[in-house]
């Protein structure tokens, strides 16, 4: 895919692949939503090696993909993907280069060509906490030819410590985006349903939420839990411990309503979170929250208002669902989810988060014209 001289702004995106997770839903939507009378699109999914979780950028004209499947192994593969993103950068003349999550982030600006110094931007939706030495390595090495995009002012603040003061700069927040629903969804059962969603992975400690929901409810049927999500590194511990029909393991669906519509509390216990989808999801569908403090880091929830914020323990995990459950049906319930329906809808839309990138995208490329 050769880029023509446009008048538009040309911008490439670049991916591995589009499984289903909240930082390729944003990507997605920002694709999506992004002017295309003024930004030319380009999608690149360099490691196509699935079917895409989220295909409606494929059904879209105004977007051109180009998808590239990796044949060899082991560190070959990683190799090979490098000379495709190689080959991509050196043919194109792209005004900005757009990436998401800290392999994509990596592969990109360390292959591409000088003419794209001060070109790249990079979206980091995680905790310096989880970051190696190595990573926090590469991101000081490569700062002073790009750019960084958060999704939370705790990940912003830790990067500035660690980051001069010349590059600060270079750092932005923009939060995540999401489409107001205008009706309440239904729950189709009378027993109430706890949810997590999310990949089955460490850092989304679905595994606490298994573990507790286990102990409290093994025999009881009128609560159920339900987690959803791809597969990750927690996922045969989840199915090891489970030995209760209460506890229901579903595979990823691209509607979410079937599981928003399934449950009554979400419950996320990640150990961190940036602007994570699933909350912002729930509250728009007027569902209680339970989430962990790790997972509101940027203080999304206010305790007992919005929701209900638990010190990350098991048995903190365990008094919060017990106090949940005795507000379900009573008028403080209503109040909760409307406050949370409010704050959400309010404050974090779609538009802002597309507009709040390409107000970024349109200033960088200004800036990189005026210097060439």
């Amino acid at each position: 895919m050769s880029i023509k001289n446009i008048s538009k702004i040309r911008i490439g995106f670049f991916i591995s692949n589009l499984q289903q997770g909240g930082a390729e839903k944003q990507f997605v939507e920002l694709i999506k939503g992004i002017d295309k009378n003024k930004f030319q699109v380009y999608l690149y999914l360099y490691a196509y090696q699935k079917e895409a979780f989220y295909k409606d950028v494929f059904e879209n004209n105004d977007i051109k993909v180009e998808t590239n499947k990796l044949e060899k192994k082991g560190i070959f593969k990683i190799i090979e993907a490098l000379i495709y993103l190689r080959k991509i950068t050196i043919k194109n003349e792209f005004d900005i280069l757009f990436s998401s999550l800290f392999m994509n982030n990596l592969f990109l600006r360390l292959v591409s060509p000088r003419k794209h110094n001060n070109k790249i931007v990079t979206s980091m939706r995680t905790s310096l906490a989880n970051y190696s030495n190595l990573y926090i390595y590469a991101e000081k090495f490569f700062i002073p030819k790009s750019y960084i995009i958060f999704n939370s002012n705790k990940s912003l603040a830790e990067f500035k410590s660690i980051l001069k003061p010349t590059y600060h700069s270079r750092l932005h927040l923009i939060y995540n985006g999401f489409e107001r629903i205008k009706t309440k969804t239904k729950t189709n059962n009378d027993t109430v349903v706890f949810g997590a969603l999310g990949r089955f992975s460490k850092e989304k400690n679905i595994l606490q939420s298994v573990r507790v929901f286990q102990n409290l409810f093994k025999s009881n049927n009128f609560f159920k839990l339900i987690v959803q999500g791809h597969f990750g590194n927690q996922f045969d511990d989840i199915k090891e411990i489970i030995f209760t029909k209460n506890i229901e393991i579903k595979e990823p669906n691209f509607n979410v309503e079937i599981f928003y519509n399934s449950i009554h509390i979400l419950i996320l216990p990640s150990i961190f979170e940036g602007c994570p989808n699933v909350l912002f999801e729930a509250m728009l569908r007027k569902k209680i929250c339970i989430v962990s403090k790790g997972a509101n880091s940027d203080k999304f929830v206010e305790n007992g208002v919005t929701g209900f914020i638990y010190d990350g323990s098991d048995i903190e995990l365990i008094n919060t669902i017990n106090y949940v459950i005795s507000l379900i049906g009573t008028k403080k319930e209503i109040e909760i989810v409307n406050n949370a329906h409010q704050y959400a809808s309010s404050k974090f839309s779609m538009q802002s988060m597309v507009k709040n990138y390409e107000l970024i995208f349109n200033k960088l490329y200004e800036k990189n014209e005026s210097c060439s």
